[in-house]
């Protein structure tokens, strides 16, 4: 698994996303607390919870 960190403008890590090697991703805040989830096979993104945001992957407008 690769763990790719997030930055601000300011260069300060504001999250990271994890790449399984089948390409499902997860997005984890700056204390690596899980936001959601990407399933590539099924080209959605879900919330921390399982409910479904949206098509694609749109994990990054799950930081705040």
């Amino acid at each position: 698994m690769e763990r790719i960190p997030l930055k601000d403008a300011r260069f300060r890590i504001i999250g990271y996303v994890d790449i399984a090697p089948n390409g499902d991703k997860t997005l984890r805040n700056e204390r690596l607390q899980i936001l959601g989830y990407y399933k590539k096979n099924l080209n959605i993104t879900q919330d921390a919870r399982l409910f479904t945001v949206g098509r694609g992957d749109i994990l990054t407008s799950l930081l705040r």
